[in-house]
């Protein structure tokens, strides 16, 4: 059987005016419990105490951009999956996003009416192709 639906989200992304966009998608639209995160750093600092269950991570961010803030998520045992969000959407990239362990991508500019529901989709379409197999 595939994961169980998710509930409580992490966002990181160092503009403020996207958190708040996301925040209010998800959070007030979309139904999801939100951490908001301007920066790696503070994003390692929240995940214990708010325990993610998806983690939707900018990609270009100063100091510690999306890639490496996954890896310390995984470094720290925070085995949650992630979701990179970036203007960045070629086929080398997201190649790259894969393998570093995401389990989506989402582009920037988003609709935020459809970003909750987006969301849903990558989730269920990586859970619920687990279902299927032997």
């Amino acid at each position: 059987m595939g994961k169980a639906p998710f509930k409580r989200i992490l966002h990181v992304d160092d503009q403020a005016d996207i958190r708040g966009i996301v925040k209010l998608a998800l959070g007030k639209i979309g139904g999801f419990d939100m951490c908001s995160c301007s920066s790696g750093e503070e994003a390692l600092a929240a995940a214990a105490a708010f325990a993610p269950e998806l983690l939707l991570i900018d990609m270009s961010m100063p100091g510690m951009d999306g890639m490496a803030l996954l890896a310390k998520f995984r470094e720290a045992g925070v085995a949650v999956p992630a979701i990179f969000f970036t203007a960045r959407i070629n086929p080398a990239d997201l190649e790259r996003y894969r393998a570093a362990g995401a389990i989506g991508t989402l582009s920037k500019p988003f609709d935020p009416l459809k970003l909750g529901r987006q969301i849903t989709q990558i989730w269920e379409d990586t859970f619920s192709a687990k279902d299927d197999a032997p």
